[in-house]
């Protein structure tokens, strides 16, 4: 079990560091997306240290209320924005008749399961959320088995991951975004500075190894699929162990580190209201002739949606 059942405060702001990180990183793809740039798709690993990273939190950190009560603080913190911004989204696309989802698509963004619906242009990024929900609702179950039997689930688990892998041979599918989030929280439940130094070591190899396998010529004898899910996974493994490893070394006050702790603050935020000013119907990265401004212009608007959405949400959660 791990060698703390709390975060320290150097790590706790060590987390806030990764999560900012990360979250740059997920708009920096975007936007690198929106000029076509192929950087775009290493950008992207944000989303693998996303998933590692909030696994992991629960995973080092116990739940001390029951389920129902766990399932209830997610939803006010995870649904309630992303409802209100959907909400705001769509009403914006059918008064300016800029894009008319079908009911269908608008039933299953309004109960978080846009993973299983034609993308709402703008709005394709949230698919991340459906994922993210039936985490929440396995965590506190796979808590108590991880207490009780900790050996057969991590032998089912395992199991399920070569079926899924190596048998089926399904790529970024529903359930290997899940297993993410389930092997960070592995990760978490199990961490130890001996298991963080193994951890680093093995991706670290890996990622050497993929690295020679890409500059060689032997890159077409093996399936793509497999090259591109290992370089991404071990990569945002690698990064968010590493950080986490060496940031809490770092940290000294709390004050110095005022402005990652306000952007931590609202970065979930960031994340749901990036990407419609980015790629969508609401775009805007061609307003003018110049990239770098358009680009500085639409991280004016994203922060001050997000703030926007964070205070709306906060009056929203007092009324609950």
């Amino acid at each position: 079990m791990p060698e703390k059942d709390k975060i320290s405060p150097s790590e706790s702001i060590a987390l806030s560091m990764v999560r900012v990180f990360a979250m740059a990183l997920i708009v920096s793809c975007h936007v690198a997306q929106c000029y076509d740039l192929q950087i775009a798709w290493i950008l992207n690993v944000g989303v693998q240290m996303f998933f590692f990273m909030s696994g992991f939190l629960y995973g080092r950190v116990g739940i001390s209320s029951s389920p129902f009560a766990f399932y209830k603080k997610r939803f006010v913190k995870v649904y309630l924005p992303y409802l209100l911004w959907v909400v705001l989204i769509v009403s914006v696309y059918a008064i300016f008749h800029l894009y008319k989802p079908n009911v269908w698509q608008m039933v299953l963004y309004l109960f978080n399961l846009q993973w299983f619906s034609i993308p709402i242009d703008g709005l394709n990024h949230l698919w991340f959320l459906t994922v993210l929900m039936v985490g929440y609702l396995l965590t506190p179950w796979v808590k108590r088995l991880l207490k009780k039997t900790p050996l057969i689930f991590i032998s089912v688990f395992l199991i399920c991951c070569v079926v899924e892998f190596l048998i089926v041979k399904k790529f970024y599918s529903f359930f290997g975004w899940v297993a993410l989030y389930f092997v960070g929280l592995l990760y978490g439940s199990f961490y130890s500075k001996k298991l963080s130094n193994i951890v680093l070591i093995v991706s670290a190899v890996i990622l050497i190894g993929l690295g020679m396998l890409y500059v060689s010529d032997r890159l077409a004898l093996v399936d793509y699929r497999y090259f591109n899910i290992w370089l991404h996974w071990m990569l945002g493994l690698f990064l968010f162990v590493l950080l986490f490893k060496v940031l809490p070394h770092l940290v000294k006050s709390d004050k110095k580190y005022a402005a990652v702790l306000h952007f931590d603050h609202i970065s979930y935020e960031v994340y749901l209201t990036h990407h419609p000013l980015i790629l969508g119907p609401l775009s805007m990265m061609f307003i003018t002739d110049s990239s770098w401004l358009n680009i500085l212009l639409m991280l004016v608007a994203v922060y001050i949606l997000s703030r926007i959405l964070n205070l709306v949400s906060l009056f929203a959660k007092k009324m609950i």
